[in-house]
């Protein structure tokens, strides 16, 4: 066997494994560590036949999988993971609050709009003013109005 497939899929697989580990998406390193192992394969299948490129495909997978699960363990416990890492909180103390939980209550509930919606806007709604959004549609003052999603602190409305 040639060293060339083996230095194609190697390669592969290490631009592959830094894909993983290191770089964030997909693309940078993963398009072409795809392309080598496909390259790398379809040169072992042109000089040795199916078999024997299905044996380095499955190789190549085997390799794979025990080496991203090593990495991402080993990752957080580097010098270099930990720069990259985020390990920050965010806490009530420094000032984070999260979305009031009474909001998600709200799905199905109607009130009228407060201002003008284009989209956003307030509403009234259970006697209480929300900051509202429409799914694009302009909704005038005085709109009876109808909560039909909650995302978050983001109460999606349409007019009734």
């Amino acid at each position: 066997m040639p060293p060339l497939p083996l230095f194609l899929l190697g390669l592969g697989v290490l631009l592959l494994f830094i894909e993983i580990i290191l770089l964030p998406g997909f693309g940078a390193a993963g398009v072409p560590a795809i392309i080598l192992i496909c390259v790398g394969i379809g040169i072992v299948w042109v000089e040795n036949g199916w078999e024997t490129a299905s044996l380095y495909a499955g190789g190549t997978v085997v390799i794979i999988i025990p080496l991203s699960v090593l990495g991402l363990w080993l990752a957080p416990r580097t010098k270099l993971g930990r720069t990259v890492i985020l390990k920050t909180a965010q806490n009530s103390e420094e000032g984070f609050q999260a979305p009031p939980q009474e909001l998600a209550t709200l799905v199905g509930h109607s009130g009228r709009s407060v201002t003008p919606l284009r989209p956003a806007g307030v509403a009234l709604i259970d006697g209480k003013r929300v900051d509202v959004v429409t799914n694009g549609e302009f909704i005038q003052p005085e709109t009876e109005v109808e909560v039909i999603d909650v995302e978050g602190s983001r109460v999606v409305v349409r007019s009734q």
